[in-house]
């Protein structure tokens, strides 16, 4: 029988450990793959800049023998492969000149939308420049396995703040896009990048209401100022009224953007449809007593039409969460008056903590298993001995949340092997945003069966919701470690 940290061994394939093998490691400063004993315990996990002891603790095992999980790579995968893979997994993404020259280009867009009206030549540029941007990804033959070195480009690129946050909030919604669907060839033969360039162009735009708007820069906002941040979606949608070339599909999206939740339940989407409805209502009315608005008409109408029947499609709300999600990743890890950026890893982190009320599991998903370890020099925020919080429905509707170890990490970090500890009750918080503030130590049960719960084979509604992260909240780490230790 295995222990809880075990591996079964029919899981598991012999890795040839040899001084070629050992020497690919080295080269590329990289153990692509966690490996262990004969016994299915681990020895070392999957890491970076391994040290002369993590090579000295494989040589001890050479004799016994060393594996790794059939399930992460293909039995028989030769050390050069494991090399290759390696490799693939250091590489930069982006090149540092491009990347600067489109966040400055940004901020000459900034700056001029704030005196004039968005025109036909400034959305001919931006629809140029992220064509150039897809284009680059794409061609590199790493784009889907290499690490996002967007942070470390825009750290020196010396723009504003609004070109930083446009700038990553279009990258990382290209790179969620990219993954989580391929570009294929059209009728013609040619790449189909229709529906990557119309996220990407929203992304870009989505915020340009702000040059229009007076917000002050504070953490935490009044309800007044509040009201005004929510109008921006609103704003940013009318401003690209005037160029035809930004399709009704683009500013759907601009729109929507901080609408993801595609619930009836308690949610953060903002603004409100009826706020919607009342602001192009308005407009709608204005421009119909004017010649030539017509084509104008037309997109307000349909944009009304799709708020009323609550009409959508599962790619669209898909791309509403991509750029929502982008958007809370490119402020967090950015300096703001009040704060400096947090890391990549921190961010990462709190988007999950805070998604209760915002995003659904795929959502979540799309951010943490297809593009989060690159944005974080491929390290998961999810790790073998880390405790999270799990939420599952019941059949009433009722939502049950436990407090769990991770045993193991495969493909997806969102879909770990899991050890429930206990359950708990989380402490819901109202201000402007709906919130888990914390949890209650006090309405904890022990789980005495200690189940096991792999979420890489679960399809109920069980997913994770919360990291529980001693820099984040050390008191609720500190009470599950010492509860998790004498159980």
């Amino acid at each position: 029988m295995n222990g809880p940290n075990q591996v079964s061994k029919d899981k598991l394939a012999k890795f040839e450990l040899t001084e070629e093998s050992l020497n690919s490691f080295r080269k590329n400063n990289s153990i692509p793959l966690d490996l262990y004993n004969k016994d299915g315990q681990i020895l070392i996990h999957k890491k970076r800049n391994p040290t002369v002891d993590d090579f000295g603790k494989l040589l001890k095992f050479e004799l016994q023998g060393v594996y790794f999980l059939v399930s992460e790579l293909n039995k028989g995968r030769s050390a050069s492969k494991l090399a290759e893979l390696s490799k693939s997994q250091t590489v930069k993404l982006f090149d540092q000149e491009k990347t600067a020259k489109f966040a400055k280009q940004s901020a000459a867009l900034i700056e001029d939308l704030r005196k004039t009206s968005f025109s036909s030549d400034q959305a001919i540029m931006v629809d140029r420049s992220i064509n150039e941007i897809l284009t680059d990804f794409t061609s590199n033959p790493d784009f889907e396995s290499g690490i996002f070195n967007i942070l470390e480009i825009l750290s020196v690129a010396g723009v504003p703040l609004e070109s930083e946050l446009m700038t990553k909030r279009t990258i990382v919604a290209m790179g969620m896009k990219v993954r989580t669907k391929k570009i294929v060839e059209d009728s013609n033969k040619k790449p189909d990048k229709k529906d990557h360039l119309t996220l990407m162009m929203a992304s870009y735009l989505a915020d340009v209401g702000y040059t229009k708007l007076d917000v002050k820069e504070h953490p935490k906002l009044s309800k007044e100022d509040y009201a005004i941040v929510q109008q921006h979606p609103i704003i940013s949608y009318l401003m690209t009224l005037s160029a035809p070339e930004i399709s009704t599909d683009v500013r759907t999206l601009i729109l929507n953007h901080h609408r993801p939740y595609r619930s009836n339940g308690v949610n953060n989407n903002f603004p409100d449809t009826r706020t919607i409805f009342t602001k192009l209502m308005s407009v709608r009315d204005k421009y119909n007593k004017e010649i030539g608005k017509e084509r104008i008409v037309n997109d307000i109408e349909r944009q009304l039409h799709l708020q009323e029947n609550n009409v959508s499609s599962s790619s669209r709300e898909e791309d509403i969460a991509i750029l929502s999600l982008a958007s809370e990743y490119a402020s967090l890890t950015s300096d703001q008056a009040w704060r400096p950026a947090f890391k990549s890893s921190t961010a990462l982190k709190m988007i999950l903590n805070d998604s209760f009320f915002s995003y659904s599991n795929k959502n979540i998903r799309h951010l943490l298993d297809y593009v989060g370890s690159s944005l974080t020099n491929n390290q998961n925020i999810i790790n073998v001995g880390d405790f999270i919080i799990t939420a599952a429905m019941d059949s009433e509707k009722h939502v049950h949340f436990d407090i769990c170890e991770v045993l193991e990490v495969d493909r997806f970090q969102t879909r770990p092997k899991l050890q429930r500890i206990c359950t708990i009750k989380p402490i819901f918080k109202k201000s402007n945003k709906y919130k888990i503030a914390d949890f209650d130590l006090n309405q904890i049960r022990i789980d005495k069966r200690k189940a096991i719960i792999d979420l890489s084979h679960t399809a109920g509604s069980t997913r994770v919701i919360y990291i529980i992260d001693k820099e984040l909240n050390e008191p609720l780490f500190n009470a599950v470690y010492k509860m998790n230790k004498a159980s």
